[in-house]
């Protein structure tokens, strides 16, 4: 039982620097090196460690939300205000003339987004890289946190706190 245990305590110290290594595929997903995608949440959770790579990671995730609102609503004024137009004008002879302004606004809205939804991908892989390049090269090193010298009926010896 002493050698299994011996065993075990020697071989931790290979399990303490197997990381994940992460990878970005398009559309903001974020997998680890078991294919397995992680939610937003233990994205946020595993970088929080490095806060440059949070940051970038946050103003990523918040520019595909802004692209997605404007994308969308964009397209969907647009849809709205055209399917109201012909309603319009299947009502008959009393034809009114109506405003174009929501096509324009629609049209504005959904061009604006395609920048920045183009954008957001970019800080994410950046965010990716940055965490992968701290995963890969782990901090090694130790903090002692106070050595003292201990007496005792027992003996005499050095306490070492880490």
């Amino acid at each position: 039982m002493k050698h299994i245990i011996l065993l075990l305590l020697l071989t931790s110290s290979f399990f303490c620097f197997s990381q994940d290594v992460l990878t970005f595929k398009s559309t903001s997903r974020v997998f680890n090196s078991d294919n397995v995608k992680l939610t937003s949440t233990e994205v946020r959770d595993l970088f929080a460690t490095n806060p440059e790579a949070l940051k970038l990671y946050n103003v990523g995730m918040t520019k595909k939300t802004i692209g997605n609102i404007l994308l969308y609503g964009g397209i969907s004024t647009v849809v709205i205000k055209h399917i109201s137009a012909l309603n319009r004008t299947n009502d008959g002879p009393n034809f009114e003339s109506y405003s174009n302004v929501l096509y324009f606004v629609g049209a504005g809205a959904a061009l604006i987004a395609i920048p920045i939804k183009i954008g957001f991908s970019k800080k994410i892989k950046r965010a990716v890289s940055l965490m992968n390049q701290e995963l890969k090269n782990p901090k090694t090193g130790f903090n002692i946190e106070s050595t003292s010298f201990i007496s005792n009926s027992n003996g005499v010896g050095f306490s070492i706190t880490f």
